[in-house]
């Protein structure tokens, strides 16, 4: 790749973010389109945020995606939101133009495309973690019909939070689980951790009991570096369908590569350069 005064620039910024294999998908896309575009990695500390926003104003940056913790404190430093991303509060992309931030929440439709082949109107489910990830996710099964949600998160009011946020605005209810409590009042279909719990750089694992994980559920971790994270691992051994964040993370980034260049990305180069890597 040739970086050149002409190149344009698009990023993830995060904290940590030396996990992220956003960069690897994005550059393959560009190369693969032959756009005079780089990505790269960027960590942002979370006191530092509204200064590096607001000062993508004063720039020629394509674009920027968002990730862990950054995903709804962005928010205040925003110009303009996307429908999804104004009922979520919660941005993972952000286009600038004309001295303009405009963000954008595609977290939605990358899970969505997670749960192809899954009739998600009988199943029920369990989302560990109530951040901006929990939210798009619990957005997404609600508005894919999902039969029984249930939410657990460290910080109880959280996770009670976003029970009341799918109230309001889906006018259905969700059950609030004490974290590490498990007292479900069945094994669900569908389980999906949303926290960086077990990822590379921070390290630990969710410890569900064994009952809580059925056989022949769907059980999908956010987390992609790792590939396999130890909740997967244990999951398999139960006999639970598995999966990790590689596939949300190409389908949310095609989206925000399609909003930043207006062009159609090539999502298969995308996905062939993540499992190259990983």
């Amino acid at each position: 790749m040739e970086i050149r005064g002409t190149t344009k620039v698009a990023m993830v910024i995060g904290h940590p973010i030396t996990h992220s294999l956003s960069p690897v998908m994005h550059n393959a896309a560009f190369k693969a389109l032959r756009l005079d575009s780089c990505y790269i990695a960027l960590d942002v500390i979370p006191e530092g945020l509204g200064d590096f926003i607001k000062g993508l104003k004063a720039t020629n940056v394509l674009g920027v995606n968002i990730t862990i913790p950054h995903k709804e404190n962005a928010i205040e430093y925003l110009d303009e939101l996307s429908e999804e991303a104004t009922v979520l509060n919660t941005v993972n992309t952000i286009k600038v133009t004309n001295g303009r931030l405009f963000g954008y929440n595609t977290d939605i439709v990358g899970f969505e495309r997670c749960l192809e082949g899954i009739d998600v109107s009988k199943s029920s489910a369990l989302i560990i973690g109530a951040g901006g990830a929990g939210k798009a996710v619990a957005y997404a099964l609600c508005r894919l019909n999902i039969n029984r949600l249930y939410i657990t998160n460290r910080t109880e009011e959280k996770g009670q939070k976003l029970v009341r946020f799918i109230d309001k605005v889906f006018n259905r209810e969700a059950q609030s689980i004490p974290f590490g409590q498990w007292n479900l009042p069945e094994a669900p279909d569908i389980i999906v951790n949303t926290t960086p719990i077990g990822m590379k750089g921070i390290g630990g694992s969710i410890n569900i009991p064994y009952h809580i994980i059925k056989k022949g559920a769907m059980v999908i971790d956010l987390i992609y570096n790792p590939p396999k994270t130890e909740l997967l691992k244990t999951a398999e051994r139960l006999g639970a369908r598995v999966q990790n964040g590689l596939k949300m993370l190409v389908y949310q980034g095609a989206a925000s590569f399609k909003i930043w260049t207006g062009i159609e990305p090539p999502i298969e180069e995308m996905e062939k350069a993540i499992q190259e890597y990983v």
